[in-house]
């Protein structure tokens, strides 16, 4: 049973942590940039791009280092690397630094990510992936919906310091947490250590690659998360240009929306939890992808007097789909991938999809630019609506998946 795995449940409630961190401060450091600071549009816009770049610098690299050295140590030291850094964001004597800490604390990130995910895969076993990928889902959503929420009300009342101290605090207990996880757990298999012709870092890399375009079902899974990425970032952002038009008088509306698409992502990896394990990645992926495509068609359709409870369906409905790709992608890496080279492959993940943070986003403020909101919305939605669909009735000829009935469930555990 997932939940008698006591070393599983350490890095559980250490990633919930370290995820929780991660969101925590992000409005404080806006609130600190734009509100004390008054600093320029230019670089406010540098502050996202502090997040994504070490991901596509350093995320394969980061990959190999957790197929080669110890995970759980791995994973300690990021932690311990993290909460120095968030210590000198209180000090930060001007945007400048400010931003530079930001990113090299985003590259701590970018080598715990492929090490939480090898060390999952290591601790738990076959038949538990699903559920332990749903539970690293649930609390993924959490933290992206609560933590810039309280991490801003914490700012707004207090100061963006309390934040950055709250931080410290979150990122050195995950780190505590994992030291009572035993260092063996952590450890390359021996053989492998010890070889006399273990590859080189870019033999290892290079084989990395070579193991994904080896995998179709690794292949178009992650061609199809990677879209639903590219729809959600292309206009994530352009959302409050969206709202000015259809409800100018209502910006709270703005913490409706991401409520409920956070309810929706909540809900998706719950469901997912009675299952043992999914064969159907059309149906997983292609879902998810489609629902976030029916999600932002739909919005590029409301006008003045839709029903504010539709508008809330529908972005319940997109956080579903949310919740699908998130931990579908997560599950379906687990499953797919060998055991060692978990790491190189979610290296790989995380890069191209850093490379997506900061392209999409460009994209959509362009289309925006030239055809409107509504109109962007509707296009982007109804695209990504179609790739998703394309998924559901072409699935067997996309993953080689015999019969959509393959998916076997019981209780969770």
């Amino acid at each position: 049973m997932l939940r008698k795995n006591r070393s599983f449940a350490k890095i559980f409630a250490a990633y919930g942590l370290s995820a929780f961190g991660d969101y925590f401060d992000f409005m404080a450091v806006s609130i600190l940039l734009g509100f004390v600071w008054k600093a320029d549009a230019m670089t406010i816009a540098l502050y996202p791009l502090c997040f994504a770049l070490p991901g596509i610098l350093f995320g394969q690299l980061a990959g190999v280092a957790a197929d080669r050295w110890n995970k759980r140590n791995v994973m300690v030291i990021t932690d311990l690397v993290r909460a120095a850094l968030t210590v000198l964001l209180i000090f930060a004597p001007n945007a400048a630094a400010l931003l530079a800490i930001i990113a090299l604390r985003s590259t701590a990130r970018v080598f715990h990510y492929p090490a939480q995910q090898a060390m999952t895969r290591s601790v738990v076993q076959a038949d538990q992936l699903l559920q332990a990928t749903s539970l690293n889902g649930a609390v993924f959503q959490l933290s992206k919906v609560l933590g810039p929420l309280l991490g801003a009300s914490v700012a707004a009342a207090v100061s963006p310091a309390v934040c950055m101290a709250v931080n410290v605090m979150t990122y050195t207990l995950s780190a505590l947490l994992l030291l009572r996880v035993p260092a063996s757990q952590g450890r390359v298999a021996a053989g492998e250590a010890m070889s006399a012709d273990r590859p080189g870092m870019r033999a290892a890399w290079r084989d990395g690659w070579h193991i994904l375009t080896r995998s179709r079902a690794l292949q178009v899974s992650l061609a199809f998360s990677l879209t639903g990425m590219a729809g959600i970032q292309m206009i994530d952002a352009q959302f409050a240009v969206l709202f000015r038009e259809i409800a100018p008088t209502r910006p709270d509306l703005m913490g409706w929306v991401v409520s409920a698409i956070g309810v929706g992502g909540l809900l998706s990896v719950a469901w997912l939890r009675r299952f043992r394990q999914l064969s159907a990645y059309g149906w997983l992926l292609g879902g998810g992808v489609g629902l976030i495509g029916l999600m932002f068609a739909a919005a590029g359709l409301f006008q003045p007097e839709t029903p504010i409870g539709l508008m809330l369906l529908v972005f319940f409905l997109g956080g579903i789909g949310t919740g699908f790709t998130s931990t579908g992608m997560n599950y379906i890496l687990q499953k797919e991938t060998p055991p060692d080279a978990i790491g190189r492959i979610s290296g790989i993940f995380d890069s191209l999809t850093s490379v997506i943070f900061i392209a999409a986003p460009l994209c959509g403020g362009l289309l925006i630019g030239w055809r409107g909101a509504s109109a962007t919305f509707l296009l982007v939605g109804l695209a990504t609506l179609g790739i998703g669909l394309a998924g559901i009735l072409l699935q067997r000829l996309l993953w080689g998946t015999k019969k959509p009935r393959e998916h076997t469930a019981s209780p969770g555990a």
